[in-house]
This record gives structure tokens, sequence and C-alpha cells, in this order.
């Protein structure tokens, strides 16, 4: 179970509570509004519906979600954001999915509940195959990677690396030297992979495993970091309990920028190479337990400062999960807004404007001013230069 994780909303989900139908769908809120296509049903009188959405990647042709209650894993049009195909069922070995990552060749699923790591075909959503056993030292598997025909998998006190061609185990990196303590996030690039945990960010070489460094010291403001992103020359690292995020070069421990006072704590993190999309959980810090807040930062690479926030009640965004981009396209998934069974929200990435809104909160047609005034508030994001 994700530390991050609501148990309000774990425990409403599961007892059926969550289980109503589906799709709003939402134009842009700063132009003209138009209603767009929504769906949510699976053939005639087939209904589905989230129970609290985990993790999020995106492909060329599929938006795939992971859904930590109803064990599952959802794949979406990137276009018209209708469901393609809802992924479950013992073959699949689904526990508490969590962490979800696209490579070139496959959907890979890490399920904390299980200790397994289940690769899908991005064509079909069927099994490739499934990594089990001891061998692979799976341990409540959250953060998991891609980069280098490599798949990377944050367990509880080590990394467990793949290769993405085969699913043949690599290795598994441990030890006191590594300093991992309760890992949850992971970044990969190139010949890089870094792991925030502790007060630290531990980084490995790619190609062998060998510790390269580990980052550490009041300079970095690193406080509980636990989730991280990497793009073009810089790595973001989200402060679990520091409302902050640091901002590293590609190259070497180089400091770049802190970005302290964030509304809210960090939860997860998508990057470009020229800005960072902060999910943030007003409710979580320091428990797991988390109220209906939720928003998400715009922060610029080349000064660290906050380009705008995307607010909880203008974009059904409640304790944000996880968030993915695609093209010019930002995706988050939430676990509790606007109510049990969460969302997934499709925001532009160059303007902020809403696109559409994926929800269990009934099958509707809806335009996006019908959604703000639905959720009770006509503010615009706060937008700080």
């Amino acid at each position: 179970m994700r530390r991050h994780r609501s148990a309000l909303s774990v425990t409403l989900c599961a007892s059926g509570l969550a289980l109503g139908v589906l799709v709003a769908a939402c134009g842009q809120p700063f132009a003209q509004t138009s209603s767009a296509r929504t769906s949510g049903s699976i053939g005639a009188g087939r209904s589905w519906a989230f129970g609290a959405p985990d993790g999020i990647t995106a492909t060329r042709t599929g938006i795939w979600v992971s859904d930590g209650v109803t064990n599952s894993v959802y794949e979406f049009s990137p276009s018209t954001g209708g469901l393609i195909r809802i992924i479950a069922g013992r073959r699949y070995r689904f526990d508490d999915p969590d962490g979800i990552v696209a490579d070139r060749a496959g959907i890979w699923v890490a399920s904390a509940g299980d200790n397994v790591v289940t690769e899908l075909s991005p064509a079909t959503g069927g099994v490739i195959r499934v990594a089990s056993g001891s061998r692979y030292r799976f341990m409540i598997p959250q953060g998991i990677a891609a980069a280098a025909g490599r798949i990377w998998v944050a367990n509880s006190d080590c990394v467990t690396e793949l290769n993405a061609a085969t699913g043949a185990l690599i290795r598994v990196i441990r030890g006191s030297r590594y300093q991992f303590s309760t890992l949850f996030g992971i970044a990969a690039a190139g010949n890089r992979v870094w792991v925030p945990n502790g007060n630290t960010v531990t980084e490995l070489r790619a190609s062998s495993g060998s510790l390269i460094r580990i980052i550490s010291g009041s300079r970095y403001s690193f406080d509980s970091p636990d989730v991280a992103a990497v793009a073009g020359h810089h790595v973001w690292i989200g402060n679990f309990s520091g409302n902050s995020v640091t901002e590293l070069g590609v190259s070497g421990d180089m400091l770049v920028h802190v970005t302290r006072h964030l509304p809210n704590v960090p939860l997860a993190i998508a990057a470009s190479a020229s800005v960072a999309w902060v999910a943030m959980n007003s409710g979580a810090k320091g428990s797991d337990t988390a109220g209906p807040d939720g928003s998400v930062a715009e922060l610029s690479a080349t000064t660290g400062a906050i380009i705008r926030v995307i607010s909880a009640a203008r974009y059904h965004v409640g304790d944000p999960q996880a968030v993915t981009l695609a093209g010019r396209h930002l995706w988050i998934a939430s676990m509790n807004y606007p109510g049990p069974g969460g969302s997934v929200t499709e925001i532009s990435a160059v303007t902020g404007a809403l696109i559409r809104v994926i929800t269990a909160a009934g099958q509707r047609f809806t335009t996006a001013a019908a959604l703000i005034a639905a959720a009770g508030s006509t503010r615009r994001p706060r937008l700080t230069s």
C-alpha cells in the first residue's frame, strides 16, 4: 500500500461505495467551453468505475492507470479519453498495483501487495510475463522506472534491476553503503539512476549497479525525499516532509534550485526539459490519511519558480498519486476527488487549461463550466511569476 494512500478512500472503496459509473469530460475552461465525448461502459449495460487510481504512464496509443483497490489497470485513449480496456484477473497477479511505467516493448506494473512485477502488452493488454519469487527480493515494490533497456524497481530496502527485453533478473542492489531505507520513488535516464530515501539521494551507475555517490547535506534541503523525476539536464526530488522540491543537475551532484513553500506536500513529479509538474496533497503530511485537497504546481527548470498552480476544485484533483506527460498533455491520477473512486484529469501542459476529467462520480456529459459550478469554485489557478 502506498505511503500516500488515503485510508478513508480505501475504506469507502473497499465497502463498495465507490462503484458508481464513470466519466466527465470537459472543454477548455478559459476559452469557449464545449463538451467532449465521454465513455465508461463496455458493451450494452456493462459499466466500470475506479477504486483508487495509484499510478499512471503513457504510450503513443494509450494512457495506462493502475488501481490499487480494484486491482486493475485501465487503458484510455489519449485523443478522446475513452476507455479502451480494463485489465484484471488472476493471471495478472495484481494485488495493490501501484507503480507503472512504459518502455518500448511493454507496460510494467509493480504490485505492492503480492510482491510481483507484471509486464503487459501495449497492443493487447495481455500478460507478457510475471516476475516473482525470492530471488527478485521484491518487498512492497512501488517505484518503477525504465531506461536504457532496463527496468528499475524500488523496494523497501533494495533496488531490483530487470532486463526490459527478456524480464530476466540482472541484479539486486542492496547493502549498507547504498543507505537505502524505505524506498518509494526512483528515476532513471541514460546510465544513471537516482533513488531518494531517508534524507539523501543515492545515485547509481545503471550499467553496473555500482554506487556513484550519496547526495546529502543541508544545502540540498532534503526532508524525507521520496519521489523523483528526470528530464533534460535536471533531476527533480520531491521532499515529502518539507513542502519543497530540490532540483539537481544530471551530471554530478550540482544543486540547481530548491523550490520552497509549496502549497501542499509533493506526492509525484513529471518533468520535461523546461518544466516540472508536481502533484501535491495538503492532508498527507506525516500521515497515511489524506483529505480531498490537492493541487498540481508547474515549476520552471530555469529558475525553480512556480509558474502556476492547478487547484483541486476546478480540475478534480484530490489526493493525486501520480502524474505523467504525454506530448503536450499532462495526465493526473487522483484517489479522492470528487468522492470515493478517484479520477484522472487531463490538462494542457502548455497552457494549464483543462481538457477533460474521467471520474467515477456518475455517468454524465458536462462542460467545463458545469464542472466548475458543481465543484463550487469559480477561481482560476493562482499564477506566480
